[in-house]
């Protein structure tokens, strides 16, 4: 049996856009992207939610707050929604989670994106007056703050491979609303600190881990090594964090031939309903990595594609072995976050992906054609004895 220390936090995520239903102004709604319409109607059964994750153990949650629901238009506050997150907050202090609260998570108010989005540095303020109003409001139920998810994501399939919102193709581009988001975190870690001196502030990155596809080539060790210093140090070592919040999905295996740097694939891969390989090691080295910065570590996504839920047990077992596996040497990993807890709206990105909904990462089944019915699936067994038990029985 693999102990994990007590307060070891266990939990799932969600975000506001891909569970709620009913977002109708901001930019990933009105954009030419599929919509996610009545989502997983989390909005009005978010009781329901989060008594199953009570149910299975958890003793966490993360979820994200809509910036458009709240800010709908400049300086107009919408405090009934302001009073349902406050009441979502409230119930999930009831049942004894620790709130991870995200600012942030893709999606931009339309008053936001139509003065430039993140391209412009008035966002920077626009936001930490947001973070403001979330802090004076809502501040004293939230546990951690976690202000931006994913802006490497965000700036570049929405700036460089106009795959998302807004639509852009510059790398120039893409590396200005890198820079903006980063210090937009940083201003917000600031206003948040001046309402809460002792909060725990940080933002999420997503971070595969990059290895040599021949490690006995120099160009090839080169290149990953490269690629992991970039998503490593350009974001977490230059910006201002109480902890790192790690999202952990694939690794790559990169290669020098004919002077251009390829992707290989790995022989005979495990790969989830996205095509993605499952790869848990990955997991520890990235972990590894990031504990040269000394701070504490969370992951904060860590989930798999699976309608079948034939892959999920194993995925789960496999990746909660490799914390252990860094906990054990010394490594400051302090809790695990599933993605996610509900079959949900996923960001489309690959031509398959019609709908937004095809993509089953839910520790509980959402059947979205009778009545959007919750069913845990068997998988989420299996999370739940580890939850549970603080421990993973090998």
């Amino acid at each position: 049996m693999l102990k994990f220390p007590d307060g070891f936090l266990w939990g799932a995520a969600t975000a506001s856009y891909q569970v709620e239903g009913g977002i109708t102004n901001n930019d990933w709604a009105q954009s030419k992207m599929p919509p996610a319409g009545l989502a997983c109607d989390h909005y009005h059964r978010y009781e329901e939610d989060f008594r199953i994750a009570k149910k299975l153990g958890m003793n966490a949650q993360r979820i994200s707050l809509e910036w458009s629901r709240i800010e709908p238009e400049r300086d107009v506050w919408n405090e009934e929604e302001i009073d349902h997150y406050r009441r979502v907050l409230e119930f999930q202090k009831k049942l004894g989670f620790t709130t991870f609260v995200t600012l942030q998570h893709l999606t931009l108010p339309n008053w936001i994106a139509k003065s430039g989005g993140w391209s412009s540095k008035e966002t920077t303020k626009e936001f930490a007056h947001y973070v403001s109003k979330v802090a004076t409001s809502l501040g004293h139920l939230i546990d951690f703050w976690i202000t931006i998810n994913e802006p490497s994501i965000h700036a570049s399939y929405g700036y460089n491979f106009a795959a998302w919102p807004p639509f852009k193709r510059s790398f120039l581009k893409f590396l200005k609303v890198y820079r903006n988001m980063l210090n937009a975190h940083d201003r917000a870690y600031e206003m948040i600190h001046g309402h809460y001196p002792a909060a725990m502030v940080g933002f999420t990155h997503s971070i595969a881990f990059n290895e040599a596809a021949n490690r006995r080539s120099f160009f090839d060790r080169l290149i990953a090594r490269f690629a992991n210093l970039t998503t490593i140090e350009e974001t977490y070592a230059l910006t201002k964090n109480d902890f790192l919040g790690l999202n952990y999905y694939f690794h790559n295996k990169y290669q020098l031939k004919h002077l251009q740097v390829k992707k290989v694939a790995a022989k005979n891969p495990v790969l989830t309903d996205k095509g993605w390989e499952i790869y848990p090691q990955g997991l520890y080295e990235v972990l590894k990595k990031l504990a040269v910065l000394k701070k504490p570590i969370y992951i904060t996504e860590n989930g798999v594609a699976d309608a079948k839920d034939v892959l999920r047990a194993g995925f789960i077992r496999g990746h909660v072995k490799e914390v252990h596996r860094a906990f054990e040497r010394g490594i400051p990993v302090k809790g695990y976050f599933y993605w996610s807890l509900l079959d949900n709206y996923e960001w489309p990105v690959l031509k398959n992906e019609k709908t937004g909904f095809e993509m089953k990462f839910g520790l509980v089944k959402v059947d979205f054609e009778k009545g959007l019915k919750r069913i845990i699936r068997p998988s989420a067994k299996v999370y739940a004895e580890i939850c549970k038990t603080n421990s993973l029985i090998i």
